[in-house]
């Protein structure tokens, strides 16, 4: 194998390949990046097992040659070393060959390095698969669903499966649902084609590593399902994750559907209140605030109060919509990530209560396919 490569698009693949490369694993072929050269380009894998991410460079982008092909081969080159010498080299172009079977020599400018890499044939034999039923999404609402649910993902491996989002797709819904326990974030999206129902976890880190890799263009992305994996197609890209084992739990008995107690309040106020308390509020256990609704000002106090720091009041304008007075305690961190989620400065909020014990709602009052969940906690 022997090429020339424009030196920043290969880092622009490698910046994607490096989410999927292992800091520690069993097999250490894993922790390369396989190279293959063909006569149409250059494909780049990585993979840790679980999630696989596949890209291909090809000869000319936008009708300039990027490529130059001496030798088409493969080879397995160790990834933490090769990215960090293409991110130190100075020079447009680089030369990657392979001689004595898995040694790999760069070249740039005045520089020259040779590294021990593997043989191609000890990395696992990973299929990607495809489907001619995949489903098509556009990007940014791929985006928006991973970063209105992920957060609400398990973080410990007590119950592995809630560590994932769900997806199912019941008639011509797509409900995607994440929860840890403490709060719960749903979104529903319609799905403008027939597809078979399906009900899948998947991994919430293998999301928000798409995430990051997912651009702004408006092109759609390609969802090809399996019994065990899903592939996100988009561009020359592949990302492939495995999907998490078991049954999610039933969910929909936990969200209300009718509320006793509803108000509504502007957003960047809310938001900003909760801000400022939390900065006190992350000094105890749980970081507690408190919320007393009180109809006849019409106003909600958040307060919070660490023996070891002070204590805060915040006020905030709100309208009554419906119910009475209510005194209820949460976590300002679980309020902040749900307005964190809905991200619209120029709306207002409503939220739901159904008393000081049950879990409580919120939601942008423009949009009905996102709720935001959120348990209580006991006040002292």
């Amino acid at each position: 194998m022997k090429i020339e490569v424009d030196r920043h698009l290969l880092l622009s693949q490698l910046s994607y390949i490096s989410r999927a490369i292992p800091n520690k694993t069993p097999h250490p072929v894993l922790t390369g990046i396989k190279f293959v050269v063909t006569g149409e380009g250059l494909y780049l894998t990585g993979s840790d097992s679980d999630i696989t991410i596949n890209t291909f460079l090809p000869l000319e982008v936008e009708e300039t040659q990027v490529i130059n092909i001496e030798e088409t081969g493969s080879i397995i080159i160790p990834g933490k070393y090769f990215i960090e010498i293409i991110k130190k080299l100075n020079g447009q172009t680089i030369s990657i060959s392979t001689f004595e079977g898995n040694y790999a020599m760069i070249k740039c400018g005045g520089s020259e390095y040779t590294l021990n890499g593997f043989d191609v044939n000890q990395y696992p034999n990973i299929e990607l698969i495809k489907r001619d039923d995949a489903i098509q999404m556009e990007k940014q609402l791929l985006k928006t669903i991973i970063r209105q649910t992920v957060f609400s993902t398990a973080n410990n491996e007590n119950r592995p499966v809630l560590t994932g989002v769900n997806f199912r797709h019941d008639e011509d819904e797509l409900i995607c649902i994440a929860t840890d326990s403490f709060r719960l974030s749903k979104k529903i999206v319609p799905l403008n084609k027939e597809h078979k129902p399906f009900n899948l976890v998947i991994p919430g880190r293998s999301l928000k590593d798409l995430s990051n890799i997912l651009d702004d263009t408006a092109d759609n992305v390609e969802i090809h399902l399996s019994s065990n994996h899903v592939l996100f197609q988009f561009g020359n890209i592949s990302f492939q994750s495995r999907l998490l084992e078991g049954i999610y739990p039933e969910t929909s008995e936990f969200v209300p559907t009718t509320v006793a107690i509803e108000i509504k309040a502007d957003y960047q106020e809310l938001y900003n209140a909760f801000d400022r308390a939390s900065l006190i509020a992350r000094d105890q256990f749980s970081n507690v605030v408190k919320l007393d609704i009180q109809p006849e000002k019409g106003k909600m106090l958040i307060t919070a109060n660490s023996p070891d720091v002070g204590k805060v009041e915040e006020a905030v304008n709100i309208d009554m919509l419906k119910g009475t007075e209510l005194r209820i305690a949460c976590s300002a961190l679980f309020i902040l990530d749900a307005l964190k989620a809905i991200n619209n400065p120029n709306s207002e909020v409503l939220i739901g209560f159904n008393g000081d014990m049950r879990p409580f709602i919120l939601r942008d009052q423009n949009d009905e396919t996102t709720i935001q969940l959120i348990v209580p906690v006991r006040m002292e």
